[in-house]
């Protein structure tokens, strides 16, 4: 498996697959793709995209931080789960952070991935909540 920058339009389709099924592919633009500070990663297997995260230089008003930065959008293929995948991009992501001198790196974790992001060192801050169409999830958080 390779990890490359990715250009915010190549994270539609598994966007679209994993994150917004029935949707759109235009559904899958976000806001602040295309900000400066703003990385998208993309894993590759067999020249095939297989995993993706982007990250934004973003507040949380939870959260407070000097320099905080945003997990979102983080998806991996239905045949690739389970493999190290996830772990490889967020272990990406946070050297991205510390590398651009972030100080945090927080996200709305859907709460079926709450342990996931659990063992990868992040901490849950307060109750479940519902972000409408999407469904329950988790504020959290770690340093890089």
């Amino acid at each position: 498996m390779r990890l490359t920058r990715i250009p915010a339009r190549a994270t539609w389709p598994l966007r679209q697959l994993v994150l917004r099924p029935g949707l759109p592919v235009e559904a899958c633009a976000f806001p602040h793709d295309e900000d400066e500070g703003t990385f998208h990663l993309g894993a590759w297997a067999d020249d095939a995209l297989v995993g993706i995260a982007s990250v934004y230089a973003e507040a949380c008003a939870q959260l407070p931080a000097a320099r905080p930065f945003r997990l979102r959008g983080m998806a991996v293929h239905p045949d690739r789960r389970g493999q190290g995948v996830g772990a490889v991009l967020v272990a990406e992501a946070l050297s991205g952070v510390k590398a651009a001198g972030g100080d945090l790196l927080w996200c709305n974790a859907r709460t079926s991935a709450s342990g996931f992001y659990v063992r990868l060192g992040f901490a849950v801050v307060g109750e479940a909540f519902e972000l409408p169409g999407i469904g329950p999830h988790h504020l959290m958080h770690r340093p890089p």
